[in-house]
């Protein structure tokens, strides 16, 4: 599996341009043929608009989906309000998030009014970039970039560059060729612009010996699944959901 890159907006209030910002970055990255996810917080609450489907909310059912040609919504009760728990939803390589300022998931672009605003915030740990309205002689003197409203062309190059290269670093490098591309750096350009599925070689099965990660091609490591997971279905007292299978072996 590839992580997806998440970069999460957020700013010291209301009002002072958050979704002006992540909007402006999510077209321009779609205008690169870019795979975007969005989530956004309401910490206010969320006003249902379709009351066609929100009656079935109403009368109890757990899940309802509300399909169009060219739309479709999900509402889900009972729904954890994490950024966690969002994310499992969505599978895109790029996820932008409005909001959820207390949490740690992912980078942080910073929206406020100036610099001496946005670094009011405290959250510098995650913090890669400013955006504000007015820049002032602030911008001199710090180690992250910052942006203009005027400049969020260079912020979305900015966080484009971020994705590949995140997504990339995550990959075995080796250029093997097995997911039909010829070097990792093609794959993960394709994969970002939904071109391609992922990596051939990083796959949820690893064979490690004497804690050295042997490096398995496709072919082997479906096979190798394969194997271990008819062998542990006839086992009595193995849960059903699995999420993890060890095996070790020693001589």
């Amino acid at each position: 599996m590839i992580s997806p890159y998440i970069i999460r907006f957020v700013s010291p209030k209301a009002g002072v341009g958050k979704t002006f910002v992540a909007s402006t970055v999510v077209n321009l990255l779609k205008g690169k043929g870019y795979v975007v996810g969005v989530v956004k917080h309401c910490s206010h609450g969320l006003d249902l608009e379709d009351k066609d489907s929100h009656v079935y909310v109403l009368k109890g059912a757990d899940i309802v989906i509300a399909s169009s040609s060219g739309l479709g919504v999900l509402y889900r009760k009972a729904w954890v309000d994490s950024l966690s728990h969002v994310l499992g939803y969505i599978n895109t390589p790029i996820i932008i998030v409005e909001g959820f300022k207390e949490d740690d998931i992912g980078d942080v672009v910073v929206v406020a009014e100036d610099i001496d605003e946005a670094q009011k915030i405290g959250l510098e740990q995650n913090v890669i970039a400013y955006a504000v309205k007015n820049v002032g002689e602030g911008r001199k003197n710090l180690k992250i970039p910052v942006f203009t409203f005027n400049e969020v062309e260079g912020l979305a190059r900015f966080i484009e560059d971020r994705t590949i290269n995140y997504i990339y670093n995550q990959l075995p490098q080796t250029n093997c060729g097995y997911c039909g591309f010829n070097s990792c750096k093609s794959l993960v350009n394709a994969y970002v612009k939904g071109l391609a599925l992922g990596c051939a070689v990083k796959t949820d099965i690893r064979l490690v010996v004497n804690g050295k990660d042997i490096e398995l091609n496709p072919f082997i490591k479906k096979l190798l699944k394969s194997i271990v997971i008819g062998f542990v279905d006839v086992l009595k007292g193995i849960p059903k959901e699995r999420r993890e299978i060890v095996i070790e072996l020693k001589e």
